[in-house]
């Protein structure tokens, strides 16, 4: 692990000057996601992620890293955002049982990873820029917490871990901009509105395009942007509407136009398991959000095509996220 400690004294030194600039300007937010396949009982291509969010409004002078400010959307007048993420993820076959993956199925792989975040609320208009680094392979600890997962639950354990992709250090970035639809009905009230979101990342863990069109509709809607999944945006600042309390459904359709994934397409710079990646993934997503004036429970149900050739069927996980906030 020595090999990659730059690029850690360097995630901290970013996610100690987010977290030091400007603690005094007001509102902030911390969220918890989890996001797994036991939903639908599967135990196989994205199994897990679980991260740790933080934001707070930032004023324009004290952001770190201002020069990101001028990317179209950050550039707007308006709330400024800044924080930071970590987490873990973690993809399997779907046949965890085997010492030795079949070698058509998707390869075993763990990232842990930092990020830091900016995020511009201007009207009915967001953008957002977050930077990550980290590692994928066995320094993610990926295989450490799914054996002690499946210990504490009595089931039995994958045996393919030492097949997982090799160590990498990972960049990557993630833009993404989302509008907001006028609202029909009452925010005090039923009522509801759109989203429509699209977004790109850079990298080499994702490089990939995605769009999703989203409706809402419920007592009292909030004025905000929706919910992210880890492997976009993480957590977008909640509303902070007058209503004491609210809840919605959500769904939305959309998709992926991918060009690289590290997860299938294997280690950048040595040979090692890979399965290669669909260019096109259709994605499907419909949930629950309830809220307060100080907390927010996001519960979904993710349905994402064929990610590879061989793959018999689409993967689909559940993802709950819980903020506080003030």
């Amino acid at each position: 692990m020595s090999r990659f400690l730059p690029f850690w004294l360097a995630a901290a030194a970013l996610v100690s000057g987010l977290g030091a600039a400007d603690s005094s300007s007001g509102s902030w937010s911390c969220t918890v996601r989890a996001e797994n396949d036991l939903p639908v009982n599967t135990d196989r291509y994205y199994t897990n992620g679980l991260s740790f969010s933080y934001a707070h409004c930032t004023a324009e002078a004290d952001a770190i890293w201002p020069a990101v400010l001028r990317l179209p959307g950050l550039d707007s007048p308006g709330l400024l955002a800044t924080g930071f993420d970590f987490g873990q993820v973690m993809m399997t076959p779907a046949d965890i049982h085997r010492a030795v993956p079949d070698a058509g199925d998707r390869p075993y792989a763990g990232l842990l990873f930092v990020g830091a975040v900016w995020q511009r609320l201007a009207g009915d208009r967001y953008a957002a820029l977050k930077l990550i680094t980290g590692v994928v392979g066995p320094g993610s600890l990926a295989e450490q917490t799914q054996q002690a997962v499946h210990r504490a639950l009595g089931v039995a354990l994958p045996l393919g871990w030492d097949h997982q992709l090799t160590h990498e250090p990972i960049l990557n970035a993630v833009y993404e901009r989302r509008w907001r639809t006028p609202v029909w009905g009452r925010r005090d009230a039923w009522g509801g509105d759109g989203l429509i979101v699209g977004g790109a990342t850079l990298g080499n863990v994702l490089t990939q395009a995605y769009a999703q069109l989203q409706v809402r509709a419920g007592w009292c809607p909030p004025r905000d942007f929706g919910t992210s999944l880890i492997r976009g945006i993480g957590a977008l600042p909640p509303a902070r509407d007058a209503a004491s309390w609210g809840a919605h459904l959500f769904a939305g359709i959309g998709g992926l136009a991918v060009a690289r994934n590290l997860a299938l397409d294997g280690n950048s710079f040595r040979a090692g398991p890979s399965v290669g990646h669909r260019p096109v993934v259709p994605t499907l997503e419909t949930g629950l959000v309830v809220r307060s004036r100080t907390w927010q429970l996001a519960a979904s149900w993710n349905a994402w095509g064929r990610e590879f050739d061989a793959q018999p069927r689409r993967a689909e996980f559940g993802a709950v996220a819980c903020t506080v906030f003030q």
